[in-house]
């Protein structure tokens, strides 16, 4: 599915603004998918088998090569029109209390879009993934439970204390360490200690780059071994922790 970044977008069509009177469409299959934002208005949109309702605030996932009937009110819309890699079975909805956030999201692709600044392809593509992105996110808060989220906190704010422990982190946010490890394998595909080990590698790989001794960067990073911290930089990046100083110039 698109939003869980698992249909890559090929490429951008076009971002428009647009505004319709009431009216009915049959819309045929197209070649490409619409991500929209709804300014105002209402539609009830039947396709792939489904009836859905959206309202101002909403957004809309439209999958390519999908016909659609449409029936709007007075609308007002911005909307993403791209290629993806694979067609999504059915489409999405997501709704918000305030859609604010997203307003200035799909307001920015659509002035990217039409001032075609040199690179604004490349821009486009990027602010669509960062739309992408906290729509997971969102979702992803919705529904985990917030003992959940709360560990992911705690570990995202002291990974780089060596003496991080996922049973206790879990202890403390009041969540069984199965379950725990359960739920974090299925959203972040990968193990809390992967996850870990993930963020130490990218933080020391940042100081050893601005000049920081291999040494201090390892134990700035949650590595009390130099040379366990060594055996790790040459499984995950194949590489000594000295190439790390190249990073970024």
């Amino acid at each position: 599915m698109l939003c869980n970044g698992e249909n890559p977008v090929l490429r951008i069509v076009g971002v428009d603004h647009i505004r319709w009177n009431e009216n009915v469409f049959e819309v045929p299959p197209r070649e490409y998918a619409v991500l929209s934002f709804r300014v105002r208005g209402s539609t009830t949109i039947c396709g792939g088998g489904d009836r859905l309702l959206i309202q101002t605030n909403d957004i809309l996932y439209l999958p390519q090569h999908m016909g659609y009937t449409a029936e709007y009110t007075d609308t007002e819309m911005i909307c993403i029109h791209f290629v993806t890699m694979y067609d999504d079975p059915e489409m999405k909805l997501y709704t918000f209390q305030n859609g604010g956030q997203f307003y200035k999201m799909f307001l920015q692709a659509l002035t990217v879009w039409e001032e075609k600044r040199p690179g604004f392809g490349i821009y486009s593509m990027a602010q669509l993934y960062s739309i992408l992105g906290a729509l997971q996110e969102n979702e992803t808060q919705a529904v985990l439970p917030p003992h959940f989220l709360r560990a992911v906190s705690m570990i995202n704010a002291n990974y780089r204390d060596p003496g991080l422990c996922v049973d206790a982190v879990c202890a403390q946010a009041g969540m069984g360490t199965t379950a725990f490890r359960r739920l974090f394998k299925q959203h972040y595909r990968k193990t809390p200690t992967e996850y870990i080990t993930g963020l130490r590698l990218e933080y020391a790989r940042n100081l050893v780059s601005r000049g920081i001794s291999v040494e201090e960067a390892g134990y700035e990073s949650g590595f009390n071994d130099p040379k366990y911290f060594a055996r790790v930089v040459k499984k995950y990046y194949g590489c000594t922790p000295r190439d790390f100083r190249t990073y970024g110039k």
